[in-house]
């Protein structure tokens, strides 16, 4: 496993461990029925949901596609403007970047708190009266809105993205993280049934999921501060891969 590599597998894993995190996790049942049109009831109910599949699938897909091109245009717009600093400037921000994702990485190990991370302030909708555009919608509003649960994690794929090399990159390391809480949702979307069946596991399993994320964040912090994976040896990459794979493995059969 390359650099690149590497790098991408951490964003993409930094978008699923969002989409379990203790404030995103939890409404997911109720986002499903917003951009559906279905009510919790149904949404439970096998005939029902057969009727609604491509309804549940396209809306979930317009959810993140909104979501998607929010998150990207702002943070790629942030990232690019990061480039513009100076050489002296891009290493000034690299180490307070790093600093404060390290902050971010206590806090979701519990060793420290920061009170404003666990007040929710994503924008909420109460009803969906335009179909799949109002799907949309709702995920530029999740996008602009950008729950603090997930707010390390934005500030960290916000500074692995401000020290990439190329606006390509940017956009390459943006649409890792974006896939990664994309993909999900929508599989929520489409087994529905089996994703309500399994919260009540799901959410046993928060306080792994949190120091999971704190793991990660620390990793993200020291490929901030050390400029990009070209620092660190093979023998620690591939280490630092597989530990990512197993830790995948291991929420996959917490899922189950």
């Amino acid at each position: 496993m390359d650099g690149q590599q590497l790098t991408l597998g951490v964003l993409f894993l930094a978008g699923m461990l969002s989409f379990l995190s203790p404030c995103v996790l939890p409404v997911i049942p109720a986002y499903l029925s917003l951009i559906s049109g279905l009510t919790f009831d149904q949404l439970q109910e096998a005939h029902a949901v057969r009727r609604a599949r491509w309804r549940l699938l396209l809306s979930a897909l317009a959810f993140v596609a909104g979501f998607g091109m929010v998150t990207m245009l702002m943070l790629g717009a942030f990232a690019s403007l990061i480039q513009e600093l100076p050489a002296g400037g891009q290493t000034a921000f690299r180490w307070i970047g790093g600093a404060v994702i390290l902050v971010f990485a206590l806090h979701m190990l519990g060793v420290l708190r920061i009170g404003v991370l666990f007040n929710d302030r994503r924008f909420q909708m109460t009803e969906n009266k335009f179909g799949i555009p109002g799907a949309a919608l709702m995920g530029a509003a999740f996008g602009f809105g950008w729950s603090p649960c997930i707010g390390p994690f934005l500030g960290g794929v916000l500074g692995m993205a401000g020290s990439a090399s190329s606006a390509a990159e940017i956009w390459l390391l943006l649409g890792a993280y974006v896939v990664g809480l994309a993909v999900p949702f929508v599989l929520a979307a489409l087994f529905v049934n089996l994703f309500l069946q399994s919260m009540s596991k799901l959410t046993r399993h928060m306080r792994a999921v949190e120091i999971a994320a704190g793991v990660l964040l620390l990793f993200m912090g020291v490929l901030l501060v050390t400029d990009n994976l070209s620092s660190i040896s093979p023998s620690a990459s591939s280490a630092t891969g597989q530990w990512l794979m197993q830790l995948e493995q291991r929420l996959e059969e917490g899922i189950r």
